[in-house]
């Protein structure tokens, strides 16, 4: 069974679509699982119509704690060997769940592609070519591979992927319910440390909506970057893969440079010294992707990354 985890606030415009596409699945051995996550539009409702007509549907109502919280009680509520998370304003193809519960052998995780429907009604699909690994090498350079290939990053999303549900289970792997940056990508790359097998399948059954509204359209809050950053850079020590590592290792020191430059100017130096220390720390830049913040102005001087940093905030 495959368990599929959709988190809900306030998407009553494009959430009877998102569940009809589920709804007409070709394979049936699925539930859904809808965490309303404090809704005051007429999400509930179209839950309720879901859940009381259709037994794969689950419907379960919360106060509002944001949408970390919101994947994580389903995941406790989930009795499906796999997991997959779709957002509530996109929608999958009849045969979504019959593509992924076909691929044999079946990886501990496997990555697909997706359409990305844009609000002035371009479409672009995103496929990877097919690919498997079943050693350590080999994962992580299919990571390296998801993170950094043609397509760009598209390693972080949460809905372009399934789970196992008992490595989850098994390592208590859960999304980060303090950050609200990233944090797909630190529950990703978490979930990695513990598989033995990773696949890419060239198939887009998937159909994501850009939208400014909803769970993950909110843009970057400040307050975020310097957890992300902490939260990468604890990934580093389970990956060894060189060029992986770098790419990891950018993310978070662009989260702690970003960090700074947000800073009321009366924080500035005591950010820039933990800065300091965190260079220290992860030696910079990378042979594959070179760091340009803060970085090329303390390999001058301590000070002239500090003015460098208050112009920033000026």
């Amino acid at each position: 069974m495959i368990s599929i985890i959709i988190p809900i606030y306030n998407a009553e415009r494009y959430l009877k679509e998102c569940l009809e596409s589920i709804r007409r699945q070709t394979y049936l051995n699925y539930e859904v699982l809808l965490i309303d996550d404090g809704s005051t539009d007429g999400s509930s409702r179209i839950c309720n119509e879901f859940a009381t007509s259709n037994p794969h549907f689950h419907y379960f109502h919360r106060g509002k704690e944001g949408v970390s919280s919101a994947r994580n009680y389903g995941l406790d509520k989930a009795k499906g060997e796999w997991i997959c998370f779709i957002d509530a304003d996109d929608w999958v193809s009849t045969d979504y769940l019959q593509i992924l519960s076909s691929q044999q052998p079946q990886a501990d995780i496997t990555f697909f592609g997706a359409n990305v429907m844009r609000p002035d009604g371009k479409r672009e699909t995103l496929v990877h070519s097919c690919i498997y690994a079943d050693d350590r090498e080999g994962i992580e350079e299919v990571i390296y591979t998801l993170k950094c290939g043609q397509l760009g990053d598209v390693f972080g999303w949460t809905w372009d992927k399934m789970f196992r549900t008992d490595i989850i289970q098994k390592h208590n792997v859960r999304f980060p319910e303090n950050i609200g940056f990233r944090e797909d990508e630190i529950f990703t790359l978490e979930y990695c440390r513990y598989i033995t097998s990773i696949r890419i399948i060239d198939q887009a059954p998937y159909y994501y909506r850009v939208t400014t509204d909803g769970l993950t359209g909110k843009g970057i809050q400040t307050s975020d970057l310097f957890p992300s950053s902490i939260r990468l850079e604890e990934s580093l020590d389970y990956y060894s893969n060189p060029k992986l590592k770098e790419h990891i290792l950018k993310s978070a020191t662009d989260y702690r440079a970003m960090n700074i430059y947000a800073s009321p100017i009366e924080q500035i130096k005591t950010n820039l010294d933990e800065f300091q220390n965190f260079i220290r720390r992860n030696p910079q830049p990378g042979q594959h992707c070179k760091v340009n913040h803060l970085t090329q102005y303390l390999n001058r001087s301590y000070w002239l990354g500090y003015i460098y940093c208050i112009i920033r905030k000026l």
